[in-house]
Parts: C-alpha cells; structure tokens; sequence
C-alpha cells in the first residue's frame, strides 16, 4: 500500500470518528464479542481506504459503511464452523440487554438461511426484518428505488416459503 498525504490521512481520521462508532455497533450485532467486532471495524476501514477513491459522493460514505460492515460480517460468520455452547443463550441477554436467544436466532439466519440469496437480497431482508428500516430508508442507504426493493421482498418472501428443492427449479 502507498503513502498517503496529511490530507488524505485527515479525512480518513474523521471517517473514523464520525462513523467508526456506527460499524462497530453493527459489527457487534452480528459478532457479538467487542474484541471481534473492534477487528471488523478496523478491517472495515482499511477496505473504505482502499475503496475511497471509487466512492462516488461523499453521501454515499454512511451507506457503503452499512454495507461493507454487514457483508464483512455475515462473511466472518460462514468462516466459524463450530461454536461452543453459550450457557447466556439461556439464561440471560448481554450487556444491552438483547436477549440471547434472538442473538443466536438472528446468528443463524444469517449464516443458514440467509446464505443462498444473492448480497442485494440479503441485504434488504437485514435492513427491513433486523433493522427495521422502511423501505424509502432503505431506498436512500443503498441507492435503489423503493419499487426495487418491493420486488427483492416480494421475491424473497415467495422464495422462502419454497423447499430448497424447488427454489433451485426456478433458477
């Protein structure tokens, strides 16, 4: 990787703490430990370096990071092929007191259910069903018209009730 100028460095430093905070907490929905959620975020910012420069509008910043945390962590997800038994899973929520149960409920529809569908989809079902985001939210955060997204819920909410079997007949 090359140098880069004061300048560039500076906006990268106020990248970082006006938005560092926004990955994190992302990071930490789908991660669930700080230390593993400070490691995405650092890792999302040094792919927002690298991808500055083709970054259209500096608008467009919020909503690359949204996506560039969510992706890069449903990525870490597949990577772990076991996990330990989490005895909080029954007992008790976490520091912010999202239950645990719906932690690793929300775990594994990223990593299993979620899996098959293409990015786009996948990330219209986080905003709309994790988030909660309204679809002319979720239209300005990725860009794409709300009659888009209707059409990738739509699909997706017909798909899904579909055995894996026949989904793979449509394709």
């Amino acid at each position: 990787m090359k140098p880069i100028s004061r300048e560039k460095e500076r906006e990268i430093r106020d990248l970082y703490e006006r938005y560092a905070s926004m990955v994190f907490r992302r990071c930490k929905m789908f991660l669930k430990t700080e230390d593993d959620a400070w490691d995405a975020t650092q890792e999302v910012f040094m792919k927002l370096v690298r991808s500055l420069e083709t970054i259209q509008k500096k608008d467009s910043i919020y909503s690359w990071l949204l996506s560039a945390s969510t992706n890069h962590c449903i990525s870490q997800l597949r990577k772990r092929k076991f996990e330990m038994f989490d005895e909080t899973f029954h007992t008790g929520g976490d520091e912010k007191g999202l239950p645990q149960e719906k932690q690793m409920l929300l775990k594994e529809l990223c990593t299993h259910f979620l899996a098959p569908w293409d990015e786009k989809t996948r990330q219209i079902i986080i905003y709309t069903y994790i988030d909660g985001y309204k679809q002319e939210e979720i239209a300005r955060l990725t860009g794409m018209g709300e009659s888009t997204i209707r059409r990738y819920l739509t699909r997706f909410r017909r798909e899904s009730k579909l055995s894996p079997i026949q989904r793979e007949d449509l394709v």
